[in-house]
């Protein structure tokens, strides 16, 4: 079987020897579903954010201009991520800085209000190309699900229902139902320059399993006109895995996605 993307990732990062968080990913777009998809996460006490992005500018050819963006923000990041998805001939590389100690700061101060606040600085970039987009994905915090299902609710396009958003909607009330008391994170993704307009929630501490998801997911599947086959094979193969997080919205082309990340091993805390 040929090495996937994924895989030579994987390998690269496991040759770093650094602890290391690994979710893995698939997304469901009209007619399509991509499951050579993963996300690796560091500390930027086990891997500072200088040597990190040497690594993606060498390693993953990083545009250098990118880097430079990413060098600019770097300061305050306390945890890196790259992930990779391959489709449709060509190998898509997104690397993140997480901004998680400013916001512990405001909380511990009591400065911290409902007014969303940055958490990740994106960058993504494709495998052989100079070109590159950024995206910012702000945190609004301490929302309870039922506000987060009022949100997602509105971000739906005018004069249509995104199946995706609601099939996220759905796992949000799902998850809100085994755990009442969880808390959830709520993120919205801006990326420059583009029509995408997506959401990100963060569903660990519901311990929902991918098998609590596997009807709804079933059934956007068969709605967006995805090989049916292929998607079983994944909801099976994947089912006992932590439901970690969920994407959905509008993608770049202004078509509907839903991606699905799983827990395989948590980034030490």
């Amino acid at each position: 079987m040929p090495r996937t993307a994924s895989d030579q990732l994987l390998e690269a990062a496991q040759a770093l020897d650094l602890p290391c968080g690994q979710e893995v990913s698939f997304k469901l777009l009209p007619g399509q579903l991509l499951d050579d998809r993963l996300l690796l996460g560091w500390q930027t006490r086990d891997f500072p954010a200088a040597r990190f992005i040497d690594w993606l500018v060498q390693q993953w050819g990083l545009p250098q201009a990118a880097a430079d963006a990413l060098l600019q923000r770097a300061a305050a990041a306390n945890t890196l991520g790259l992930s990779v998805e391959a489709g449709e001939g060509q190998v898509l590389y997104k690397a993140y800085l997480e901004f998680w100690d400013p916001i512990r700061a405001r909380m511990r101060a009591g400065t911290l209000g409902p007014d969303p606040v940055l958490l990740h600085y994106g960058i993504k970039w494709q495998a052989g190309s100079a070109a590159y987009a950024q995206a910012e994905y702000h945190l609004h915090p301490q929302w309870a699900a039922y506000a987060i299902v009022q949100r997602i609710q509105a971000l739906h396009p005018p004069g249509r229902t995104s199946l995706a958003l609601s099939t996220a909607n759905a796992l949000v009330q799902r998850g809100s139902m085994r755990a009442p008391r969880a808390p959830m994170l709520y993120l919205e993704a801006h990326e420059a320059g583009s029509a995408r307009h997506s959401c990100d929630i963060n569903l660990y501490q519901t311990a929902l399993r991918l098998a609590d998801a596997t009807g709804l997911l079933r059934q956007l599947g068969q709605d967006l006109g995805v090989p049916a086959a292929a998607l079983d094979t994944l909801l099976q193969e994947h089912a006992a895995l932590p439901l970690g997080h969920v994407a959905a919205g509008i993608d770049r082309r202004g078509q509907d996605f839903l991606s699905i990340y799983l827990g395989v091993r948590t980034l030490p805390a």
